[in-house]
């Protein structure tokens, strides 16, 4: 499909994008080696990417996935079922802005409206056009990350500074232009967050009414298109459009693939031993009591003789944890319920590491009973 410049992109290309503000806002206790990839373009060629706000629909999943369409095994509703709409191809590259060298290592988080404006995980939401505001908790679609320079995703291997979904063109509802909200995360030696970026991708108002109008589910509602262009979105500047609303190939009826690239200053990244040879499956998590009394049991196969601490995280809080020494074979790890945490969803986060140091982190959700 072709990309059409409107007169707004036109003066967005003209202006100087804001820079892109990293904190630490946020720490989630996940290491992974970081590494300066070679070069990927010239310093001139990557324009720093501006921040957008993260909105009122993130939920930290913790699904490293590159197909995001569907709900996956651990959601605790509709497991399994598939969003229906057109398919994207989604690429999007993590680029140091001052160097233009590919950053991998750093966690990539997309998540994004259904065709009809609904996001999964939550009890209350903005919606609109033919679709009634409705809880979709437990759901997990069109979530989900992958990490820069490690996970392969649509390609053949692994691709310096790269991360690939497989996901649906999003829906629109009421105040929004239709969008893809992106996550990007680094972490220092620690394990605690030390990149912590939002932005948003958006499409052209053509593209938009083109899939709108072209296929179902979309042109199944009322009104059809989006009532909030790029041109009046209020997350949208004018200075972002030359960097965040990106051009697209294909077709309705065979789908469409875009990349996005994100440019970023002062990324601080670290190299932690991490091996991937670390043989271990996270085989379940239970939980089960009630009251003082709660615990969950977490049952791990270890390949070799291996340290093993599972954590029970809301955030960045701990509400439980227990270490265990194991040899090769099946064992379970019994974790306690902090009396004062409130009944509902936790990250169950297993830490398995050998005699060497080096480490695998492995993560479920599951819900705590009252």
């Amino acid at each position: 499909m072709e990309h059409r410049i409107t007169r707004r992109q036109a003066l967005g290309a003209a202006g100087t994008a804001g820079a892109a503000y990293l904190t630490a806002r946020s720490a989630l206790p996940v290491a992974l080696e970081l590494l300066a990839a070679p070069t990927a373009a010239a310093a001139s060629d990557v324009a720093v990417t501006p921040t957008m706000t993260e909105g009122p629909y993130w939920v930290d999943e913790m699904l490293r996935r590159f197909d995001v369409r569907g709900n996956s095994a651990s959601a605790s509703s509709s497991r399994g079922a598939l969003q229906a709409g057109v398919p994207l191809a989604l690429k999007i590259n993590v680029l140091d802005a001052s160097s233009g060298g590919a950053i991998n290592g750093a966690h990539v988080d997309i998540w994004h409206a259904n065709a009809f404006g609904l996001y999964s995980d939550e009890s209350g939401q903005q919606s609109g056009g033919g679709s009634s505001a409705s809880s979709t908790a437990g759901e997990n679609f069109l979530r989900g990350y992958q990490v820069t320079g490690v996970d392969a995703g649509g390609a053949a291997s692994a691709v310096d500074g790269q991360v690939s979904f497989k996901t649906i063109w999003p829906g629109w509802y009421t105040g929004r232009a239709i969008h893809i909200h992106v996550r990007v995360r680094t972490y220092d030696a620690s394990g605690a967050a030390a990149t912590n970026y939002t932005t948003q991708i958006f499409f052209s108002d053509a593209d938009n009414t083109t899939v709108l109008t072209g296929a179902a589910p979309y042109n199944t509602r009322s009104p059809m298109t989006d009532q909030t262009t790029d041109e009046n979105d209020n997350v949208l500047s004018s200075s972002a459009d030359a960097t965040n609303i990106v051009p697209v190939t294909g077709t309705v009826a065979a789908g469409f693939a875009a990349t996005f690239t994100i440019g970023l200053t002062g990324v601080q990244t670290a190299t932690v031993a991490v091996d991937k040879t670390v043989t271990a499956t996270f085989e379940s998590a239970a939980a089960s009591g009630s009251g003082t009394s709660r615990r969950v049991v977490v049952t791990v196969d270890a390949g070799e003789t291996l340290t093993a601490t599972a954590k029970l995280l809301r955030g960045t809080t701990v509400v439980g944890s227990a270490t265990g020494h194991l040899t090769a074979g099946v064992h379970t790890l019994r974790v306690a319920v902090q009396p004062s945490a409130a009944a509902g969803a936790v990250t169950v986060q297993l830490t398995v590491a050998d005699a060497d140091g080096n480490r695998r982190i492995l993560t479920r959700r599951l819900q705590l009973p009252a």
